[in-house]
């Protein structure tokens, strides 16, 4: 009985390691790039990126995650957010900057409705 609650608990844990690689090569295109563009549309978010850019960089990245299918990580997205105008006093230079395991994105939203994520995985 211990063998086969153990093979279990082994499987299920090669399985969950398994997803988390699978996000990771989605994201870098197979291991191949180090960074990558991804853009989505501003109303594929409900926060508002000038009154509540955390809140919207984190929605970001839910949002590309689960275009990319991997939604398991909805709880565990983001580690750290923090936002900031590049050019203190011009509002629509503000870009967000997320960690997360997989790696750190950085957000910015574009005056045509769009939303701009590079991603940068770690070494």
């Amino acid at each position: 009985m211990k063998l086969i609650i153990s093979s279990l608990l082994i499987l299920l844990s090669i399985q969950y390691a398994g997803a988390s690689y699978d996000c990771s090569e989605v994201l870098s295109d197979s291991y191949s790039a180090d960074s990558k563009a991804y853009r989505l549309g501003e109303f594929d978010v409900e926060a508002d990126f000038e009154l509540e850019g955390r809140k919207f960089a984190a929605q970001a990245i839910i949002k590309l995650y689960d275009n990319l299918g991997c939604d398991q990580f909805k709880g565990k997205v983001a580690k750290e957010v923090k936002c900031s105008e590049v050019v203190k006093g011009v509002p629509y230079s503000k870009v967000c900057y997320v960690e997360n395991r997989d790696g750190y994105f950085l957000i910015s939203k574009d005056m045509m409705e769009n939303i701009n994520i590079i991603y940068n995985r770690w070494d």
